[in-house]
């Protein structure tokens, strides 16, 4: 998939989700959000491995909780 922007985060922000296999056929899922906030830019990237049964990591949950932990309030990350 493309990186796209979400238009419900910051004064700006883009969303990256990208699925690499290693050697097997299990994948990891890696998603990126990065958003700006007045001169303030924040990078959040997630990594989610596969399940003990090989299947790969639902890529809607996975977008949802970084879009969650990134619209948290101020001050929320660093804890």
């Amino acid at each position: 998939l493309q990186p796209r922007t979400l238009s419900d985060l910051g004064d700006e922000a883009y969303l990256d989700d990208q699925l690499a296999t290693s050697g097997s056929t299990a994948a990891q899922r890696t998603v990126t959000v990065v958003f700006r906030t007045s001169n303030v830019v924040v990078t959040i990237q997630y990594e989610e491995q596969p399940m003990a049964g090989g299947t790969g990591p639902d890529r809607k949950e996975v977008q949802d909780r970084v879009r969650k932990l990134a619209s948290r309030p101020d001050g929320a990350l660093g804890g």
